[in-house]
Protein backbone atom coordinates (compact mmCIF):
# COMPACT_ATOMS: atom_id res chain seq x y z
CA UNK A 1 0.00 0.00 0.00
CA UNK A 2 1.04 3.84 -0.51
CA UNK A 3 0.90 6.91 0.78
CA UNK A 4 0.16 8.46 -1.90
CA UNK A 5 -1.67 6.04 -4.11
CA UNK A 6 -2.98 7.86 -7.06
CA UNK A 7 -6.56 7.35 -8.62
CA UNK A 8 -7.38 4.66 -11.71
CA UNK A 9 -10.27 3.67 -12.71
CA UNK A 10 -10.41 0.02 -10.76
CA UNK A 11 -10.39 1.67 -7.51
CA UNK A 12 -11.39 3.63 -4.80
CA UNK A 13 -8.91 5.25 -3.58
CA UNK A 14 -10.24 8.33 -0.87
CA UNK A 15 -12.32 7.79 1.87
CA UNK A 16 -12.08 3.80 1.78
CA UNK A 17 -11.17 3.78 5.60
CA UNK A 18 -14.44 5.26 6.65
CA UNK A 19 -17.04 2.48 7.24
CA UNK A 20 -20.02 4.42 5.98
CA UNK A 21 -17.89 5.05 2.92
CA UNK A 22 -17.15 1.01 2.75
CA UNK A 23 -20.37 -0.09 3.60
CA UNK A 24 -22.00 2.26 0.55
CA UNK A 25 -19.92 0.61 -1.90
CA UNK A 26 -19.70 -2.78 -0.97
CA UNK A 27 -20.48 -5.73 -2.85
CA UNK A 28 -21.92 -8.60 -0.71
CA UNK A 29 -24.39 -10.70 -2.97
CA UNK A 30 -23.50 -14.16 -2.24
CA UNK A 31 -21.71 -15.75 -5.60
CA UNK A 32 -23.11 -19.37 -4.38
CA UNK A 33 -25.81 -21.26 -2.59
CA UNK A 34 -22.77 -21.29 0.19
CA UNK A 35 -21.15 -18.41 0.01
CA UNK A 36 -21.81 -15.55 2.37
CA UNK A 37 -19.69 -12.57 1.64
CA UNK A 38 -17.65 -11.17 5.10
CA UNK A 39 -18.61 -7.61 5.37
CA UNK A 40 -15.09 -5.45 5.09
CA UNK A 41 -16.91 -2.60 7.27
CA UNK A 42 -17.63 -4.99 9.72
CA UNK A 43 -13.94 -6.09 9.90
CA UNK A 44 -12.44 -2.72 9.84
CA UNK A 45 -15.04 -2.31 12.74
CA UNK A 46 -13.79 -5.40 14.67
CA UNK A 47 -9.79 -4.47 13.66
CA UNK A 48 -10.03 -1.24 15.30
CA UNK A 49 -11.60 -2.08 18.22
CA UNK A 50 -9.05 -5.26 18.81
CA UNK A 51 -6.38 -3.00 18.52
CA UNK A 52 -7.73 -0.33 20.99
CA UNK A 53 -8.07 -3.42 23.46
CA UNK A 54 -4.13 -4.43 23.19
CA UNK A 55 -3.13 -0.86 23.35
CA UNK A 56 -2.41 -0.13 19.66
CA UNK A 57 -2.74 2.97 18.72
CA UNK A 58 -3.40 2.70 14.76
CA UNK A 59 -2.34 5.54 12.63
CA UNK A 60 -2.04 6.96 9.01
CA UNK A 61 -4.67 4.04 7.72
CA UNK A 62 -4.96 3.62 3.97
CA UNK A 63 -7.12 1.33 1.31
CA UNK A 64 -8.09 0.32 -1.45
CA UNK A 65 -11.96 -0.89 -2.45
CA UNK A 66 -12.40 -2.18 -6.17
CA UNK A 67 -14.83 0.00 -7.84
CA UNK A 68 -16.78 -3.14 -7.93
CA UNK A 69 -16.94 -3.54 -4.55
CA UNK A 70 -15.59 -6.68 -4.37
CA UNK A 71 -11.90 -6.36 -2.79
CA UNK A 72 -10.77 -4.90 -0.08
CA UNK A 73 -7.65 -3.80 1.48
CA UNK A 74 -6.48 -1.91 4.83
CA UNK A 75 -3.00 -1.19 6.11
CA UNK A 76 -2.39 1.01 9.06
CA UNK A 77 1.14 1.80 11.11
CA UNK A 78 1.07 1.21 14.82
CA UNK A 79 2.47 3.97 16.24
CA UNK A 80 6.05 3.57 18.27
CA UNK A 81 8.34 6.08 19.07
CA UNK A 82 11.27 3.61 18.84
CA UNK A 83 11.81 3.87 15.43
CA UNK A 84 12.31 7.46 14.04
CA UNK A 85 12.71 6.44 10.27
CA UNK A 86 10.05 3.93 10.04
CA UNK A 87 7.12 2.38 11.47
CA UNK A 88 5.77 -1.12 11.61
CA UNK A 89 2.25 -1.57 9.87
CA UNK A 90 -0.67 -4.11 10.14
CA UNK A 91 -3.83 -5.02 8.05
CA UNK A 92 -5.88 -7.09 6.57
CA UNK A 93 -7.46 -8.17 2.95
CA UNK A 94 -10.90 -9.00 1.92
CA UNK A 95 -12.74 -10.30 -1.04
CA UNK A 96 -16.34 -10.91 -1.46
CA UNK A 97 -15.86 -12.43 -4.83
CA UNK A 98 -14.55 -16.22 -3.06
CA UNK A 99 -11.42 -15.71 -5.03
CA UNK A 100 -9.08 -15.00 -2.45
CA UNK A 101 -9.97 -15.32 1.84
CA UNK A 102 -9.90 -12.90 4.74
CA UNK A 103 -6.15 -12.74 5.37
CA UNK A 104 -4.21 -10.13 7.92
CA UNK A 105 -0.33 -9.45 6.71
CA UNK A 106 1.98 -7.15 8.21
CA UNK A 107 5.19 -4.93 7.34
CA UNK A 108 6.49 -1.80 7.33
CA UNK A 109 6.05 1.79 6.51
CA UNK A 110 9.09 3.96 6.07
CA UNK A 111 8.68 7.47 6.97
CA UNK A 112 11.87 8.66 5.07
CA UNK A 113 10.79 7.99 1.93
CA UNK A 114 6.95 6.65 2.41
CA UNK A 115 7.37 2.95 1.39
CA UNK A 116 4.87 0.34 2.75
CA UNK A 117 6.39 -2.73 1.97
CA UNK A 118 4.18 -6.05 3.50
CA UNK A 119 6.62 -8.25 4.67
CA UNK A 120 4.36 -10.79 5.41
CA UNK A 121 0.77 -12.68 4.74
CA UNK A 122 -0.92 -14.17 7.87
CA UNK A 123 -2.31 -17.58 6.50
CA UNK A 124 -3.73 -18.76 10.07
CA UNK A 125 -5.93 -16.17 9.86
CA UNK A 126 -7.65 -16.86 6.68
CA UNK A 127 -11.45 -17.16 6.92
CA UNK A 128 -13.49 -18.65 3.80
CA UNK A 129 -16.46 -16.58 2.96
CA UNK A 130 -19.04 -19.77 3.65
CA UNK A 131 -22.56 -20.61 5.54
CA UNK A 132 -20.61 -22.31 7.93
CA UNK A 133 -17.95 -20.08 8.92
CA UNK A 134 -20.13 -16.75 9.24
CA UNK A 135 -23.78 -17.66 10.27
CA UNK A 136 -22.42 -20.47 12.10
CA UNK A 137 -19.91 -18.99 14.02
CA UNK A 138 -20.37 -15.83 14.91
CA UNK A 139 -17.02 -15.47 17.31
CA UNK A 140 -15.07 -16.60 14.28
CA UNK A 141 -14.55 -12.92 12.23
CA UNK A 142 -13.07 -12.14 15.87
CA UNK A 143 -11.00 -14.88 16.23
CA UNK A 144 -9.26 -14.43 13.00
CA UNK A 145 -8.61 -10.83 13.54
CA UNK A 146 -7.04 -11.99 16.83
CA UNK A 147 -4.28 -13.88 15.49
CA UNK A 148 -3.33 -11.38 13.21
CA UNK A 149 -2.30 -9.44 16.17
CA UNK A 150 -0.87 -11.76 17.48
CA UNK A 151 1.75 -12.71 14.40
CA UNK A 152 2.15 -8.91 14.27
CA UNK A 153 3.21 -8.92 18.03
CA UNK A 154 5.95 -12.08 17.35
CA UNK A 155 6.98 -10.88 13.98
CA UNK A 156 7.41 -6.84 14.77
CA UNK A 157 11.54 -7.99 16.59
CA UNK A 158 11.62 -9.87 13.30
CA UNK A 159 10.97 -6.72 10.82
CA UNK A 160 13.06 -5.09 12.41
CA UNK A 161 15.83 -7.15 12.28
CA UNK A 162 15.44 -7.43 8.38
CA UNK A 163 15.75 -3.39 8.09
CA UNK A 164 18.62 -3.07 10.63
CA UNK A 165 20.15 -5.85 8.33
CA UNK A 166 19.61 -3.94 5.06
CA UNK A 167 21.00 -1.07 6.79
CA UNK A 168 23.88 -2.07 8.23
CA UNK A 169 25.13 -4.39 4.30
CA UNK A 170 26.93 -2.06 2.14
CA UNK A 171 25.35 -2.16 -1.65
CA UNK A 172 27.63 -3.40 -4.14
CA UNK A 173 27.46 -4.39 -7.41
CA UNK A 174 26.93 -7.88 -7.35
CA UNK A 175 24.20 -7.63 -5.00
CA UNK A 176 22.53 -5.49 -7.78
CA UNK A 177 23.21 -8.12 -10.28
CA UNK A 178 21.93 -10.84 -7.83
CA UNK A 179 18.80 -8.23 -7.61
CA UNK A 180 18.25 -8.04 -11.07
CA UNK A 181 18.80 -11.99 -12.34
CA UNK A 182 16.37 -12.97 -9.74
CA UNK A 183 13.67 -10.28 -10.89
CA UNK A 184 14.30 -11.29 -14.46
CA UNK A 185 12.89 -15.03 -13.56
CA UNK A 186 15.05 -18.31 -12.96
CA UNK A 187 15.78 -21.75 -14.55
CA UNK A 188 13.72 -24.18 -13.32
CA UNK A 189 13.88 -28.11 -13.74
CA UNK A 190 16.31 -30.70 -15.08
CA UNK A 191 17.35 -31.65 -18.09
CA UNK A 192 15.08 -31.72 -20.87
CA UNK A 193 12.57 -29.91 -18.79
CA UNK A 194 14.35 -27.84 -18.33
CA UNK A 195 13.05 -24.28 -18.86
CA UNK A 196 13.85 -20.29 -18.25
CA UNK A 197 10.64 -18.88 -16.37
CA UNK A 198 9.71 -15.21 -15.91
CA UNK A 199 9.01 -13.59 -12.58
CA UNK A 200 4.95 -13.57 -12.36
CA UNK A 201 4.69 -10.40 -10.29
CA UNK A 202 7.38 -7.90 -11.83
CA UNK A 203 7.97 -6.81 -15.58
CA UNK A 204 10.83 -5.76 -17.27
CA UNK A 205 9.36 -1.89 -17.58
CA UNK A 206 8.88 -2.35 -13.17
CA UNK A 207 12.79 -4.02 -12.88
CA UNK A 208 13.96 -0.67 -14.79
CA UNK A 209 11.95 1.90 -12.79
CA UNK A 210 13.61 -0.01 -9.98
CA UNK A 211 16.69 0.50 -11.37
CA UNK A 212 16.22 3.85 -12.49
CA UNK A 213 14.69 4.49 -8.88
CA UNK A 214 17.66 3.42 -7.30
CA UNK A 215 20.03 5.81 -9.11
CA UNK A 216 18.16 8.98 -8.23
CA UNK A 217 15.70 8.08 -5.77
CA UNK A 218 12.92 10.17 -5.78
CA UNK A 219 12.01 10.45 -1.61
CA UNK A 220 14.67 8.35 -0.12
CA UNK A 221 17.94 9.84 1.01
CA UNK A 222 20.33 9.86 -1.92
CA UNK A 223 23.74 9.59 0.38
CA UNK A 224 22.13 6.00 1.42
CA UNK A 225 25.04 3.35 0.52
CA UNK A 226 23.34 0.16 2.00
CA UNK A 227 21.00 -2.20 0.78
CA UNK A 228 18.39 0.02 3.01
CA UNK A 229 18.52 1.99 -0.52
CA UNK A 230 17.86 -0.63 -2.71
CA UNK A 231 14.87 -2.41 -0.86
CA UNK A 232 13.38 1.52 -0.56
CA UNK A 233 13.69 1.91 -4.20
CA UNK A 234 11.84 -1.73 -5.06
CA UNK A 235 9.40 -0.97 -2.70
CA UNK A 236 8.98 2.91 -3.64
CA UNK A 237 7.98 1.39 -7.49
CA UNK A 238 5.54 -1.12 -5.92
CA UNK A 239 3.89 1.54 -3.61
CA UNK A 240 3.88 4.35 -6.28
CA UNK A 241 3.71 2.99 -9.71
CA UNK A 242 2.24 -0.62 -9.23
CA UNK A 243 -0.22 0.20 -7.20
CA UNK A 244 -2.05 2.71 -9.33
CA UNK A 245 -3.15 0.11 -11.54
CA UNK A 246 -3.41 -3.12 -9.48
CA UNK A 247 -2.63 -2.56 -5.60
CA UNK A 248 -3.37 -6.54 -4.59
CA UNK A 249 -0.52 -7.20 -6.96
CA UNK A 250 1.35 -4.49 -5.50
CA UNK A 251 1.00 -5.65 -2.14
CA UNK A 252 2.34 -9.11 -3.24
CA UNK A 253 5.06 -7.38 -5.22
CA UNK A 254 6.41 -5.44 -2.58
CA UNK A 255 6.72 -9.02 -0.25
CA UNK A 256 8.58 -10.42 -2.96
CA UNK A 257 10.95 -7.95 -3.37
CA UNK A 258 11.78 -7.65 0.45
CA UNK A 259 11.84 -11.36 0.23
CA UNK A 260 14.58 -11.27 -2.12
CA UNK A 261 16.84 -8.66 -0.91
CA UNK A 262 16.99 -10.48 2.42
CA UNK A 263 17.64 -13.68 0.58
CA UNK A 264 20.45 -12.20 -1.19
CA UNK A 265 22.74 -10.63 2.04
CA UNK A 266 21.62 -13.45 4.33
CA UNK A 267 21.38 -17.19 3.41
CA UNK A 268 19.72 -18.50 6.27
CA UNK A 269 17.00 -15.73 5.60
CA UNK A 270 13.62 -17.27 6.46
CA UNK A 271 10.40 -15.00 4.97
CA UNK A 272 7.77 -14.03 7.90
CA UNK A 273 4.52 -15.03 7.29
CA UNK A 274 2.87 -18.02 5.46
CA UNK A 275 3.45 -19.44 2.05
CA UNK A 276 0.15 -17.77 0.11
CA UNK A 277 -1.23 -17.79 -3.28
CA UNK A 278 -0.66 -15.06 -5.90
CA UNK A 279 -3.06 -12.79 -7.06
CA UNK A 280 -1.75 -12.68 -10.25
CA UNK A 281 -4.10 -11.92 -13.24
CA UNK A 282 -1.49 -9.95 -15.48
CA UNK A 283 1.81 -8.27 -15.31
CA UNK A 284 1.41 -4.77 -14.31
CA UNK A 285 4.03 -2.79 -15.68
CA UNK A 286 4.78 0.78 -14.04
Amino acid sequence: MSTSMMKNKQWFDENVTDVDFITAHEDLTPRGPIHVPISSAEILTKFRARAQALGLRLVNEKGALKRDGLRFMYLADVEDDAHPDYALSVGFRNNSDQSLAFSGMCGTHIFVCSNGCCSSIVKPSKMRHTVGNVTRNLGFIDSKIDTIFERFLEDKDAIVGQITAMQSTPLTDAIIGRFVRALNGEWKGEGATRKFVKNPLIGSSNLMQILAELDNPTLNAKNDDSVFRLHNAATYVTTHKMAQRNPAQALMASRALNNIIMGIINPDFSPLGDAVEAEVLEVVEA
